[in-house]
């Protein structure tokens, strides 16, 4: 078969003046042989992900309409690694939207959102009441991660903060999940913005364990939970999943016990996309629940959040915590190209993904790596997509393919949430839930 030349691709990189028909002739032709690269280059060019799969929603699909959070300044403030909807008061929420999730930053930006309006608060974590248990295990903090606040009905605060810690007899890094309260109070009505930790949630100080990390605490109705990631194998083929936690109060489990919610490559086969890196690792990770017409949307990340492979999905449920053996459902597509590797094998229909151009919600050309994304529905009704990237103009590399962690932006696109109050997720077919959210194309 015969190959695309330079010039034949330039050519097709400004073909969006052209009819429709003319696109997808000189598409076809280009793309008919074996050469993935040149399609793929193609498909770059042209900023479009291009799919043929049963249940896609055309030949055609444009790029998120993305836009950042917040303006990077020199001194680094604006950059914000996993960004988390700060949970507020009835009486408070509405007004402004607050995110909490990485342990240097507050962001809040009042309503109506617009492009770069969040503003970037300084934060300080401590491990607090539990220095002396973390010494008495003989451990070491080697830092701080994932600070998730939460105001509660009355209007207090509490926060799940992941503390990384080693030891001796154990050098390799593990982390713990505790309760942190706040350590200083702020301008009234505004996260506090310093946290000391004075309890454990998840984990042990003196026995490393895989997972136990992006911990939040959600409510349903008048019952809340403790989300956050678990270890179900160990390395070298690791496997984390999303479990949630019933709660007593902020800071006291429920004696029930936890209910797995998601496992990476838990649905029809190994799903080649959840692959992390070049390992023999699969995670899903960084969980955010929302409620939309009586269902439970999960959004997750799976791959390794430095490289392009990292992404954001997302998995429905009927009920907030499934029966025994049943779990979330991820939105599944046919990939009958084999663009994931397998052709005619059922692959996940990302929400946000920077790896595949030819794969559906291609985000490449504006952000890589899109992660640790959430939903939120503003006060007018509109609902908007939040979540961490790089931007590809600023993505230094610490060694090949492997980005600078602390230049992980926050970005947001409006979502189109059509979800049918008369339908289930168990009824409902992968091309239907593929259209219950949708990240609007520009």
């Amino acid at each position: 078969m015969r190959r695309c030349g330079s010039t034949e691709l330039n050519r097709m990189a400004s073909c969006f003046a052209a009819p429709l028909a003319v696109f997808l002739t000189v598409a076809l032709r280009c793309t008919a042989g074996d050469d993935v690269a040149r399609a793929d280059e193609l498909f770059r060019l042209s900023k479009v992900a291009v799919t043929d799969s049963s249940g896609s929603s055309g030949f055609r699909t444009l790029p998120p309409a993305i836009q950042p959070m917040t303006t990077v300044s020199a001194d680094g403030s604006g950059y914000f690694s996993d960004p988390s909807p700060v949970r507020l008061a009835p009486s408070r929420g509405g007004r402004t939207q607050v995110f909490s999730g990485t342990t240097k930053a507050i962001m809040s930006c009042a309503y109506p959102v617009t492009g770069r309006c969040f503003s970037w608060t300084r934060v300080a974590v401590n491990s607090g009441a539990l220095r002396a248990t973390i010494a008495a295990a003989g451990a070491t903090v080697t830092n701080f991660q994932n600070l998730a606040a939460f105001q509660d009905d009355a209007g207090g605060w509490h926060a799940v903060l992941a503390i990384g810690v080693r030891s001796p007899a154990h050098p390799d890094h593990w982390t713990v999940l505790v309760h942190a309260q706040p350590a200083a109070v702020g301008v009234p009505g505004t996260v506090p913005p310093a946290w000391s930790a004075d309890s454990v949630l998840a984990g042990s100080f003196a026995t490393p364990a895989d997972g136990n990390y992006d911990g939040k605490h959600f409510q349903d109705g008048e019952r809340l939970y403790l989300l956050y990631v678990k270890n179900f194998v160990s390395k070298p083929g690791l496997r984390n999943g999303i479990v949630i936690q019933p709660m007593l109060s902020p800071t006291q489990a429920a004696p029930e016990g936890a209910t797995t919610l998601l496992l990476p490559g838990d649905r029809d086969g190994a799903l080649d996309s959840e692959w992390y890196d070049h390992t023999k690792a699969k995670l899903v990770e960084a969980p955010y629940i929302v409620k939309i017409a009586e269902k439970y949307a999960l959004l997750y990340s799976t791959g390794a959040y430095q490289q392009d492979d990292y992404k954001a999905g997302v998995a429905w449920s009927d009920t907030l915590r499934p029966a025994a053996g049943r779990f979330y459902r991820k939105v599944l597509e046919i990939d009958s190209r084999g663009i994931w590797g397998h052709p005619g094998r059922a692959e996940v229909r990302y929400l946000l993904q920077s790896q595949r151009p030819r794969w559906p919600n291609f985000t490449g050309g504006q952000v890589i790596s899109p992660g640790v994304a959430s939903a939120v529905r503003g006060p007018g009704g509109a609902w908007w997509l939040y979540f961490a990237g790089f931007d590809p103009a600023d993505r230094p590399l610490t060694s090949p393919g492997v980005a600078e962690a602390d230049h992980r932006r926050p970005y947001f696109v409006r979502l189109r949430a059509s979800v049918p109050v008369a339908q289930t997720v168990a009824a409902a077919t992968d091309a239907e839930l593929a259209a219950w959210l949708q990240p609007e194309a520009q």
